[in-house]
């Protein structure tokens, strides 16, 4: 297995990338169920800057961990 290499940036945008397509799946599916586009939407943006934040993190914390890769 080779090394993670990934930069900050990469990481920042690979959660970015990932948030944007989940989040909007979660935003269809809040709609369909509650109906209320302006609430889901707030509801939605507020998610996707927290879990942004804690991907960015998640990710450098298990980039320092050996655990589970192979030599």
């Amino acid at each position: 297995m080779k090394p993670d290499t990934s930069s900050r940036k990469r990481t920042v945008v690979k959660g970015l990338s990932f948030e944007i397509v989940s989040n909007l799946a979660g935003l269809g599916l809040a709609y369909a169920v509650f109906g209320n586009f302006g609430s889901c939407a707030v509801f939605t943006l507020v998610c996707f800057v927290v879990k942004l934040i804690l991907f960015y993190y998640h990710e450098r914390i298990w980039h320092q961990c050996d655990w589970g890769k192979r030599a």
